[in-house]
């Protein structure tokens, strides 16, 4: 039997679409390649500090091969050569970035841009665009800022210092945009680095009473799920991140081979939208007529989902949006429920017989797990209900989201015959995950393992938790000595729950890709969770985490830190 090779994959975050889509890619060449994958979404290098360690996991021993979004885990130049140098001895992929040392894959910028500058010069006639760039240590905000710069000189457009902002490619960049566009009153268009940054420009456009895509045109760059479904949906250039994840990780696993790799550039190109004034005079089609909806309208539906959980409800950044986010939601189920909605399916998948429902795509008709969409509506409603506490409008999702699963549940009964234990067997929330996590002994000496079993109610089939010796106190600004021994508690795959007896939990940090019960599973991906609570690192925690749960990572993470905590006494004091 040939040996895995294992691919290391470096993000800031789960959660938002663009990481979202390059975990998804990467996970889909994992499988089919038969790479093991490990996804560290270890933040910010000196924000995040308490995830920071996960990336020392890197470098150990079993991993192969390491893909990393450099531009994104680091936010100064000195950071990003003193991490690089961390990497020397492991061959290295940067993912959306470039970097002298490592062969990168990485979009093609410029044709993007172009793309863009030309429908609003050549066809909106603007002549004052102004651009908000992106961070200087990102090779693609530099590149983009620099297509834009010589297309202003090709056209013989003024371009001045003060038509250029910095924001750092998050929601969050909002100061900056104000000042950009106070310093422009009369900017025909905005041109940002990317979509998450062009969020930012909506609220304050919309806080100014600018119409967008009429007072003011607005672009963005990435083309993340969400930005269709922005108000009004944004123009933006499509680069597609789950592409992006799938060559990252076919590349860094042969690299891992031994293969010398080359850079490798992505194609881009500019979607119109109503954000730039331009009117798709489309409708929604009807189930009936659903093959010939326009390329614009359809949609992926477990993507979508998540990323209307992530941009509907996530940050204060999205407040502006508070009064319209009921019709966004309804308008998504009513599109879902009138265009995608078909049959239900029983199917055999591997060993498992599954009720699947179908859905229409580009590609035509696909399903969907029924149990993923009831998580998918679930997990909506979770992230809601953490973010409002308005009981008027919890119920209104409630009655949406009962809409669709009453739905979905006429058509399993039809089918079926059976509806009660077909649904009753679907899914049980976080909510009853949480309640499990508090009804465990901390004092048992099985709480390892019913912590293991815990994590079955958020569908997770593998998972394995490994601790320290003892709590190991951190300090931010100080470099956080990783242990070269963990203790393997217990782990959880298709077959059960299994706790390690005392005498063999040891194993080296190096090997807890290599652990032999990865040998022959079907799971190979694997997330890496910090176990830390009040300043104390605690451990860490492979999770095979389903993606419509990447929106709730965090809280589950703080669940099992806080359950860890108090089997730790007397850290939990």
């Amino acid at each position: 039997m040939s040996i895995r090779k294992t691919v290391a994959l470096m993000v800031r975050e789960l959660g938002g679409d663009f990481f979202g889509g390059i975990v998804r890619g990467a996970r889909m060449a994992a499988e089919e390649k038969k790479i093991n994958l490990m996804v560290i979404p270890g933040g910010i290098i000196g924000n995040d500090y308490e995830d920071n360690v996960l990336y020392y996991l890197a470098k150990q021993k079993s991993v192969d091969a390491v893909s990393c979004t450099t531009a994104s885990i680091v936010n100064t130049d000195e950071a990003y050569d003193l991490f690089v140098k961390e990497l020397k001895d492991k061959p290295s992929l940067a993912v959306a970035d470039k970097y002298k040392e490592y062969p990168s894959i990485y979009y093609d910028n410029a044709s993007g841009i172009r793309e863009v500058m030309d429908y609003l010069v050549n066809e909106r006639e603007c002549t004052n665009i102004i651009m908000f760039a992106g961070p200087e240590v990102s090779s693609d905000a530099e590149e983009r800022l620099g297509e834009y710069r010589r297309y202003m000189r090709e056209k013989h457009l003024p371009v001045k210092d003060s038509m250029i902002g910095r924001g750092d490619h998050t929601t969050m960049c909002v100061e900056q945009a104000e000042k950009l566009i106070a310093a422009n009153p009369g900017a025909e268009a905005i041109v940002c680095s990317n979509d998450a940054q062009a969020q930012a420009v909506y609220r304050v456009l919309k806080n100014n009473d600018r119409v967008i895509g009429k007072d003011v045109l607005v672009t963005g760059f990435d083309d993340i799920t969400q930005s269709s479904y922005m108000d009004p949906p944004l123009a933006s250039v499509r680069a597609s991140d789950l592409k992006l994840g799938y060559e990252a990780c076919t590349l860094a696993g042969r690299m891992g081979d031994g293969e010398q790799a080359s850079d490798k550039m992505l194609e881009c190109h500019f979607i119109k939208r109503e954000s730039v004034g331009y009117d798709p005079g489309r409708t929604v089609a009807s189930f009936d007529n659903r093959r010939t909806i326009n390329a614009g309208t359809t949609f992926d539906i477990p993507s979508l989902a998540s990323a209307m959980s992530d941009f509907v409800f996530t940050g204060d950044v999205h407040d502006y949006q508070s009064e319209c986010q009921k019709k966004l939601i309804e308008d998504f189920f009513n599109r879902f429920l009138s265009t995608y909605l078909g049959d239900v399916v029983r199917r055999r998948s591997g060993d498992q017989l599954e009720y699947a429902i179908s859905i229409f795509d580009r590609g035509g008709t696909q399903y969907i797990d029924c149990n993923r969409l009831f998580r998918i509506l679930d997990s909506i409603y979770r992230v809601f209900c953490m973010k409002h506490k308005s009981e008027a409008s919890r119920m209104d999702l409630v009655r949406i989201i009962a809409n669709v699963k009453s739905r979905v549940a006429d058509n399993l009964e039809r089918r079926s015959g059976d509806i009660k234990k077909i649904v009753e067997s679907q899914h049980e929330s976080l909510m009853s995950f949480s309640k499990r996590l508090l009804s465990i002994d901390p004092k048992a000496d099985d709480r390892y393992a019913k912590l293991m079993e815990a994590v079955s109610l958020i569908g997770v089939m593998n998972a394995s938790i490994f601790m320290f010796e003892k709590p190991v106190k951190q300090t931010k600004g100080v470099k956080f000595d990783f242990p070269d021994r963990l203790y393997l508690k217990a782990y959880r795959d298709r077959t059960g729950v299994h706790q390690i007896d005392e005498a063999h939990q040891l194993t080296l940090t190096d090997n807890i890709m290599d652990y032999r019960y990865l040998e022959g599973g079907r799971q190979h991906t694997f997330y890496t969770m910090s176990l830390h609570y009040g300043g104390w690192q605690m451990g860490v925690l492979l999770i095979d985490l389903d993606d419509e749960y990447f929106s709730s990572y965090s809280l589950i993470n703080n669940e099992i830190n806080l359950t860890v905590s108090h089997f730790l006494y007397p850290l939990s004091l």
